[in-house]
């Protein structure tokens, strides 16, 4: 008994040190891949084609108990939307999302685990017309504006070393329907 409480001890002391996680990914049907389809759809009858990627971006978590997690959130995303006639891009659109996030391990084992998070901040919106399209529409201008964004992780799971995992998420919101990426714990 004297040796498993031990080993309990290294165990729960091992999990303590392991308070900082930052980690990089990539998904799917994000808030602002919808934006663009909506918005490249309307284009299209223009004769426009329109290529959207991300988001791509990086997250920070600090563990202030071994169930919550308190951090931040950073995406990029964007669209181009082409002249089918004169392959120039006509339309470029930047996102770029910022949120305070926190996350919550709900299953905790050495090489596997599940969580949910919730993240809510700011968008930055970066809408730019070429030359041709300015002529073309008088109303068509270049514009940034910040709006509302969140993020709500519905089920989420990592799996791998201690240290080092892969994760997946499904979710709402700017990190996308879908999500994976890489974490590292120190």
């Amino acid at each position: 008994m004297v040796v498993a409480a031990m080993m309990a001890t290294v165990s729960v002391n091992a999990q303590d040190e392991l308070k900082h996680e930052v980690g990089a990914f990539y998904g799917i049907g994000s808030a602002s891949n919808i934006f663009s389809a909506i918005t490249s759809s309307i284009s299209a009858a223009a004769g426009d084609q329109s290529s959207f990627w991300g988001p791509v971006g990086v997250e920070y978590y600090y563990h202030v108990s071994p169930v919550v997690g308190v951090g931040a959130v950073a995406a990029y995303a964007g669209c181009k939307a082409e002249d089918e006639k004169t392959h120039k891009d006509d339309l470029t659109e930047t996102f770029i999302t910022v949120m305070p996030s926190a996350k919550f391990n709900w299953l905790r084992k050495k090489n596997f685990g599940m969580y949910s998070g919730l993240s809510a901040g700011v968008m930055f919106v970066s809408v730019s017309a070429n030359d041709n399209a300015k002529s073309a529409d008088p109303k068509a201008k270049d514009e940034t504006v910040a709006t509302f964004m969140f993020q709500i992780t519905a089920l989420g799971a990592e799996f791998g070393s201690e240290t080092f995992r892969g994760f997946v998420e499904a979710g709402l919101g700017e990190k996308g329907e879908l999500c994976a990426g890489l974490r590292y714990k120190f």
